[in-house]
């Protein structure tokens, strides 16, 4: 072989093993990158137990409470998503603990009838289910007595009374005006709604229900048999209230939902605290 055709040769093989070079370059470079990237959003923040908590989790946590935590600034959304994530990583803990675990088919089971409705991923659910495990594991004999129903139905029974409310709508302020004055000296409802009201539901007479007198109604305390001055709605005119009888509903009839609302009241208590507690255990 002559010198030329060696060094033709050699120029050859010499490209050959840079295009290598580059090749292995090109496939090294997207995992050391991808690496970094990882090492980043996997950097542990937190852990409970030793169960670490991520700054990826951290984040999907933050976005997910984002739509109901709309106006809450970053640091307190960062405050309240931590403090989820430590919650999860607790009863995961004591899942572990107590041998308590999802099955697949229970997970799939209560995915199919959720999963067109939430933003949840499958592994949340699970979180969720087996948190109920655990939540029924420890309240499961807590009870409410009839005493703590009947106080809290005589100290609240604000939230039991309601008044009958009738409205009168008008456009202007002067015609406002002048139906809440002729209410004022006695004039019939009916007569000035017929004849005054542009809002006629069909058979309404006015009437917008019972409502509690424990809730603010178009910024107003309701009272009964009142007639309040005129409120403007919207930039599209004027109502004006009559409120008449008020009813308080009786102890027999809403007793059973304040038991309901005791007990639930009373287990989720009681379950944040256990969860406070599985959070420092051992620590």
């Amino acid at each position: 072989m002559n010198f030329t055709a060696v060094m033709k040769k050699m120029e050859k093989e010499k490209r050959r093993c840079k295009n290598l070079r580059k090749i292995i370059l090109l496939l090294i470079l997207p995992v050391f990158v991808l690496s970094i990237l990882s090492g980043c959003s996997s950097k542990q923040i937190a852990s409970v137990h030793g169960i670490p908590i991520t700054q990826a989790e951290l984040e999907k946590e933050k976005t997910f409470l984002k739509d109901s935590f709309k106006n809450v600034d970053d640091k307190e959304l960062s405050k309240t998503a931590l403090e989820n994530l430590k919650a999860k990583k607790a009863v995961e803990y004591e899942a572990q603990k107590e041998g308590i675990t999802v099955t697949d088919e229970e997970l799939n089971k209560a995915w199919q009838n959720i999963k067109d409705k939430t933003k949840l991923t499958k592994e949340d659910l699970r979180d969720i289910l087996l948190s109920d495990k655990l939540f029924n594991k420890y309240t499961k004999d807590i009870t409410v007595k009839p005493e703590e129903v009947k106080e809290f139905y005589e100290t609240h029974k604000d939230y039991y009374t309601t008044v009958k409310v009738y409205e009168i709508s008008v456009r202007d302020k002067d015609t406002a005006d002048m139906v809440y004055q002729k209410l004022k000296d006695g004039e019939d409802f009916s007569k000035l709604f017929n004849q005054y009201s542009i809002d006629r539901i069909s058979g309404n007479g006015g009437f917008m229900g019972d409502i509690p007198v424990s809730q603010k109604f178009f910024g107003i305390s309701l009272k009964p048999n009142t007639v309040y001055a005129p409120i403007p709605v919207n930039n599209d005119g004027y109502i004006i209230l009559k409120t008449a009888e008020q009813t308080i509903k009786p102890f027999d009839e809403v007793k059973d939902g304040i038991e309901l609302y005791l007990l639930n009241q009373k287990k989720l208590e009681f379950y944040h605290k256990k969860i406070k507690e599985w959070e420092g255990e051992g620590n």
